[in-house]
């Protein structure tokens, strides 16, 4: 199943750290086998917060990721052994990392994506429970063909009235499954989750849920330690300082479960 995460904004969302977040969180609570993919030319740093030793070593991709994958696809179909041979494993080989690109060309990149992301996405689903994929935000051309394709969308908000009243006015999710994450959530805001939805009919209480901001999970995502911030508070205390933003991400990952009328194993 292919489920996108998308924002009407850049950087305002918190596309990335939203996914990263469901991702790792499914992963743990129910063994869900998943890969994240993203599709960012610029800024593409998903594997960044998930593997530290990672970080500054970019060159190690080069066999590995988006990139391989183009590669083989345009001359042979995609199979088991070679998308998970252009993937990292982590977490006991549920979770499948897909490295972002590592070319410096944005319309080669672009127009390989445009011919390729299809077939890529498609592959990969068939061997996982779940594809997350990271798009671009806003109307961009490669971000709407991997939406139309999508069996669900995330639209990721925040709690400025301007954003989601910008995001109400775009009609292209019409006729989509969309679930929406409102993320770096502020619980004292007086635009919290029941005043916005009383605001917004669209936002109901089976399709939205919070992704509260956390200082540690934001610097787990800057030091590649997302993974083992989120099996180290796992089951943390309610009253811990992580309690509230563990809880929460819990919630958003079930009711997105559901929403999607999964079973949980």
């Amino acid at each position: 199943m292919k489920v996108t995460f998308w924002s009407n904004v850049c950087g305002q969302g918190g596309n990335t750290s939203n996914l990263l977040a469901v991702a790792v969180m499914s992963t743990l609570l129910y063994q869900y086998k998943i890969m994240v993919i993203q599709t960012h030319f610029n800024l593409n740093n998903l594997e960044t917060s998930l593997v530290s030793t990672l970080r500054g070593d970019r060159e190690i991709f080069m066999d590995l990721g988006i990139d391989a994958l183009t590669r083989y696809i345009k001359s042979a179909p995609l199979d088991k052994e070679v998308i998970e041979s252009c993937s990292i494993s982590l977490l006991n080989k549920h979770l499948n990392l897909l490295p972002g690109t590592l070319k410096d060309n944005r319309k080669i990149y672009e127009n390989d994506m445009n011919k390729t992301i299809k077939g890529i996405l498609h592959a990969a689903s068939k061997y996982h429970d779940f594809v997350f994929i990271d798009t671009n935000s806003g109307i961009n051309d490669l971000s709407m063909k991997i939406i139309k394709d999508s069996d669900l969308v995330v639209v990721c908000l925040n709690q400025n009235k301007s954003i989601l009243e910008d995001y109400a006015n775009i009609s292209i999710f019409r006729g989509k499954k969309v679930f929406y994450l409102i993320g770096n959530y502020d619980y004292y805001s007086r635009y919290n989750l029941y005043n916005l939805r009383k605001s917004f009919s669209w936002l109901k209480n089976s399709n939205s849920a919070i992704i509260p901001y956390n200082t540690e999970y934001m610097d787990a995502q800057s030091d590649g330690q997302v993974i083992q911030f989120m099996l180290k508070n796992m089951d943390c205390d309610k009253d811990d300082n992580n309690g509230y933003f563990i809880k929460q991400v819990k919630l958003a990952v079930n009711k997105l479960m559901k929403y999607l009328e999964i079973e949980r194993r």
